[in-house]
C-alpha cells in the first residue's frame, strides 16, 4: 500500500557524501502510530440511519422500508459485512439498486441501518416506493468499495403495493482470506461469486421492524430471486405519486 506525505529534514555529511537524519526515525514512528490509529478507526462505518423524510413517507405509504441481512462469513468464522476495509475505509460488502430509471442496471447506494446493533448483526435497509428493482450486491472483499457494482451478482425484487415493511431474506456470503495488509488486517476475497444461499429469518425481521415501526403494520417476506445476464428484465412504470 502505496503511502505519500512523509518528510524528514536531511543533512548532508561533508566529505563522505552520506545522507542522514536525526529526525527520520521518530517522524516514521510518530507517523506509524498515526497511520495505525488510522486503520483502526477506518474500521467503522458510520450509522447512515433512515431520514425523517423517510421514515414519513413510510408512514404515509408512499415508500417500503426494504430490509435485508447480509450473514458473511471469513474463511468459515463470522464477520461484520459492514465493517470498513482498512484499504479503502469501505464496508466489505458493497450494494447497488437498479429500477425503472436506469432499467434494471444497479447503481451503487448508500448502505441504511435502523439501528447500531442492527448494523453489527448484518441487517440493511432501503426506503423505495413499490416496483420492481435489481440489486447488486459485491463482497465480500477489500476493495469492494472501489469496485464496479454492475459486475456483481444480481437479484430481483419485488416491492407490492401498499407495503410498508418488507423483509426479502437473508443472504449468505463467504470469504477467504489472501494475505495481510503492512499495518495488520487481512486482505479479504471472495470465496464463491456462483452460489449463493438465501435464507428465510422472517421472524427476526419481523421482530426488528416492529421495534421501529411499531404502527407500520403486517410485514409481508418477498424473498429476492437471483437474476443472472441474459434473464429477462422486468420493470414496472411507477405511479405519479410513488415518489419517483
Amino acid at each position: 500500500m502505496k503511502r505519500n506525505g512523509f518528510h524528514s529534514e536531511q543533512r548532508h555529511a561533508e566529505g563522505r557524501g552520506l545522507w542522514h537524519s536525526q529526525d527520520t526515525l521518530p517522524s516514521l514512528l510518530s507517523a506509524l502510530v498515526l497511520m495505525v490509529l488510522f486503520t483502526h478507526l477506518a474500521g467503522c462505518t458510520s450509522l447512515n440511519v433512515l431520514s425523517d423524510a423517510e421514515k414519513s413517507a413510510i408512514n404515509a405509504g408512499e415508500k417500503t422500508v426494504v430490509l435485508l441481512k447480509i450473514e458473511c462469513t471469513i474463511d468459515n468464522k463470522p464477520q461484520e459485512p459492514f465493517r470498513a476495509s482498512m484499504w479503502t475505509g469501505e464496508p466489505i460488502v458493497a450494494l447497488g439498486i437498479g429500477g425503472f430509471e436506469t432499467v434494471g442496471e444497479p447503481g451503487r447506494v448508500a448502505h441504511g441501518f435502523l439501528s447500531e446493533d442492527s448494523r453489527r448483526a448484518g441487517w440493511t435497509c432501503f426506503a423505495l416506493p413499490s416496483g420492481v428493482y435489481y440489486l447488486a450486491v459485491l463482497g465480500p472483499e477489500s476493495d469492494a468499495g472501489i469496485k464496479n457494482i454492475r459486475e456483481a451478482p444480481r437479484w430481483r425484487v419485488d416491492i407490492p403495493e401498499n407495503t410498508r415493511l418488507l423483509y426479502i431474506g437473508t443472504l449468505q456470503l463467504t470469504g477467504r482470506a489472501d494475505g495481510a495488509f503492512l499495518l495488520g488486517g487481512k486482505i479479504i476475497k471472495p470465496a464463491n461469486n456462483e452460489e449463493f444461499i438465501v435464507k428465510n429469518e422472517q421472524e427476526l425481521a419481523k421482530s426488528l421492524l416492529a421495534e421501529h415501526f411499531p404502527g407500520g403494520g403486517e410485514m409481508k417476506t418477498s424473498p429476492m430471486q437471483r437474476w443472472r445476464r441474459g434473464d429477462p428484465i422486468i420493470i414496472r412504470t411507477p405511479k405519479p405519486d410513488s415518489g419517483k
